[in-house]
Order: C-alpha cells, then sequence, then structure tokens
C-alpha cells in the first residue's frame, strides 16, 4: 500500500515537471517569437552620446538597416551634462559600422516606444571598433510637432483676435483706413490726378512742350553725342600732346610743390600760433584793430572838413582865388630865382675892405 502511494506521487510530480517546462517552453516561444538563437550570440558593447534621447529606455531594440543588431544595454549621465547610452550588438555586426556612424532615436509608429537606428556611415571612414563613441541624434517626433503646432496655433489664435478688433474699428468708421474705405475723397483725386496724367501723356506723344520736345526730336541725342565725340577728341589729344595741361596731369613735380607749400604753410602757422611776435600779435590783439579804426576816423573826419572848404587846405581846393593868386605868387618867385641865378651882383654885394 505504501509503495502504492509513493507510485502514484512520483508520477504526479513527473506531470508537474513535465507542465512546467512545458509552459516554460511555451512562454520563451511567446516572448522572444523565434529570437532564442540571439540570446547565446556573442555580443559587443559599443556607445553613444547625445543630449536628449527623448524618453528611450534600457532594453530598446537597436537596429541596423532594418534589422534588429542589439539593444540597450545602459543610459548614465555623463559629467560633460550629456546622456551616454550603451549599445549591446552582436559582434559579427560591428565590421558593416564606421566611426562617423550616427545612432538615432525613433519612434515605433506615431505614439509607440523608441528605438535606435544606427548608421552605416560613409565608405572612406575607418571601421568601428569594440567600445568606440559614435554621435547620437534625437530627431523631432510627434510630440515636438503637437507642442510646436500648439504655439502656432495660439499665436495665430492672437492674430485673427487682433484683425478681429481692426476689422471692428473700421466698421465704426475710426481710424484712417475706414476714411480711405467710406470715403470717397481719395477716389475723385485718385481719378483727377489720372486724368491730368493723361493729358501730360498725350502732350508728351504729341511732342509739345520741352518734355515732348526732348522725347519725341532727337537732336538732344544728336547734340549729346557730337559733344561726347568732342569729349572723346579731346582727351586723344591731350594724351598725345606734349603741352602745359598734360604736364600737369602726368608731371608730379606739381603735385610734390602744392604738398611742399601746404606743409610749410602748415609748419608756418604752427609757428605763428606758438610765436608771440609782431604779426602774432597784429592777430591776436585788438588794439591794432582799434587805432586803425581810429585813425580812418580821423581821417574821415579830416577829408569831410576839406571837403567843406575848411581851413587852408579845404580853401584851397574849393576857392579859386586863392588858387590862382597862389600860382602867380609861385610863378613870380620862380622869376626871381632864375634872375638871382643869372645876376646875382645885383642883389648881392661882397667887400673885403
Amino acid at each position: 500500500m505504501y509503495d502504492y502511494i509513493k507510485q502514484l506521487r512520483w508520477a504526479k510530480l513527473k506531470v508537474g515537471i513535465v507542465i512546467t517546462i512545458a509552459l516554460l517552453v511555451i512562454f520563451i516561444t511567446v516572448m522572444f517569437a523565434g529570437g532564442i538563437g540571439r540570446l547565446f550570440m556573442p555580443r559587443t558593447d559599443i556607445y553613444a552620446e547625445f543630449s536628449d534621447i527623448k524618453g528611450l529606455r534600457e532594453g530598446a531594440p537597436v537596429w541596423f538597416s532594418g534589422v534588429e543588431i542589439g539593444s540597450v544595454k545602459s543610459i548614465y549621465f555623463t559629467p560633460k551634462e550629456t546622456i551616454k547610452v550603451t549599445l549591446s550588438i552582436s559582434s559579427d555586426t560591428i565590421k558593416y559600422l564606421k566611426k562617423d556612424s550616427k545612432a538615432t532615436v525613433h519612434t515605433l509608429g506615431l505614439l509607440g516606444d523608441k528605438y535606435l537606428e544606427v548608421s552605416p556611415g560613409s565608405k572612406e571612414s575607418e571601421h568601428l571598433k569594440p567600445h568606440d563613441m559614435i554621435i547620437g541624434i534625437a530627431v523631432t517626433d510627434i510630440q515636438d510637432v503637437v507642442r510646436t503646432g500648439e504655439k502656432s496655433i495660439a499665436s495665430l489664435t492672437n492674430f485673427i483676435d487682433m484683425l478681429e478688433d481692426i476689422l471692428t474699428t473700421i466698421e465704426k468708421g475710426e481710424g484712417t483706413v475706414s476714411k480711405l474705405l467710406k470715403d470717397p475723397s481719395l477716389y475723385n483725386n485718385l481719378k483727377n490726378t489720372t486724368r491730368e496724367l493723361s493729358q501730360v501723356v498725350k502732350k508728351i506723344d504729341s511732342g509739345k512742350g520741352s518734355l515732348g520736345k526732348l522725347v519725341t526730336e532727337d537732336k538732344l541725342y544728336l547734340d549729346l553725342s557730337a559733344s561726347v565725340q568732342d569729349v572723346k577728341l579731346f582727351a586723344d589729344l591731350l594724351r598725345k600732346s606734349e603741352g602745359t595741361v598734360h604736364k600737369l596731369i602726368e608731371d608730379p613735380v606739381l603735385y610734390n610743390r602744392f604738398l611742399s607749400a601746404s606743409e610749410n604753410l602748415d609748419d608756418f602757422s604752427k609757428r605763428l600760433a606758438q610765436s608771440k611776435g609782431t604779426i602774432h600779435r597784429m592777430i591776436e590783439d585788438e588794439s591794432l584793430y582799434e587805432n586803425i579804426n581810429a585813425a580812418s576816423e580821423k581821417l574821415a573826419s579830416l577829408l569831410e572838413t576839406i571837403e567843406h572848404g575848411e581851413g587852408l587846405v579845404g580853401s584851397l581846393l574849393t576857392d579859386d582865388e586863392i588858387s590862382q593868386e597862389l600860382k602867380s605868387t609861385l610863378k613870380e618867385l620862380n622869376t626871381l630865382i632864375s634872375d638871382i641865378k643869372e645876376n646875382p651882383s645885383h642883389y648881392f654885394k661882397f667887400s673885403l675892405f
């Protein structure tokens, strides 16, 4: 009886073990879906540095060219305030990666989990080695687009509110825009201006007035063409000649003389400003101007007195009788001097004894 119970218990135990193993196999098959072999494949770690991983988690798959090659092993912050992600990938795929490969965070579907996509890199770059670092990029996901859209919608709403306020103000007849829309004076002014402009254009087309002649007649063009031709001829003659104008243009001697003269003048001006001599006093001292002004006033007064016939000089200039007497006296005096020169014995007598 005891052996029978013992055999029965052992049979139940074997059934439980078989059922447990079967359930475990079913669980592993469902969870890994044919990827059990990858659990036992050799792995290699590489690193990717991000500024933002957009919600990436440990265990997220790592893809390369659409094929899953590994998973995210760990995520942690660095002293440089960046995020370092460890990627555990199969060892046989690292030979396809380059040093300029990039790891990009993507989303499975619109609102799915995150995963990493590793780019192959350029052909010229070196192959990636275990524990090398690649650049990580976080692309814009749907949440960033939604947030940006919310800001745009808010700005658009504010713009619509402002536009409604402007339209309300225009409907009430307030402001310049409302007057431009409702007041016909602007239209009438534009209409009159257009009519006058049309008349001016007709006059120009008909050749009336100075502007019409400039537009319709070619005389001005011919004159300008002849003038340009003359200028060209003059320039050619000037270039070929050896005269004064050519020397003024080509020879730098005149320029050097002017430059030297300007430097000397500048030096003279500085010395004059710093000196205390006569010229400096004539420039700075106002007494010279006052003396000249006083002398000119006295001279003007004297000339006015003479002009009025006052005094001896005035009488000589204005009185003809005195002038004639003076001329007669001078004439007689000249006659006397001549007679003295010719007959000095009549006027001077010398006796020693």
